[in-house]
């Protein structure tokens, strides 16, 4: 098993995130903390897929971004 040193400050900080004083160690509050980082990180890539410009597919085989391929934006 690995040891972690933090500072009095984190782990106050961590102290906050406990949920059941009686069955939480760190070591369930970091992992809480860890799932819910991997879950908004999840939702983020998401989030940029979907703000990505769409490719639009041409005759030649090339593409361009939609941006590009409307009217009048040459």
């Amino acid at each position: 098993m690995k040891q972690v040193n933090v500072s009095e400050e984190l782990y106050d900080r961590l102290k906050d995130f406990v949920v059941d004083p009686f069955d939480d160690t760190l070591e369930t509050v970091v992992t809480r903390l860890v799932d819910v980082a991997t879950k908004a990180k999840d939702r983020w890539v998401l989030a940029e897929a979907a703000e990505a410009p769409e490719p639009v597919y041409e005759n030649s085989g090339a593409f361009r971004s939609k941006e590009v391929s409307e009217p009048g934006s040459l």
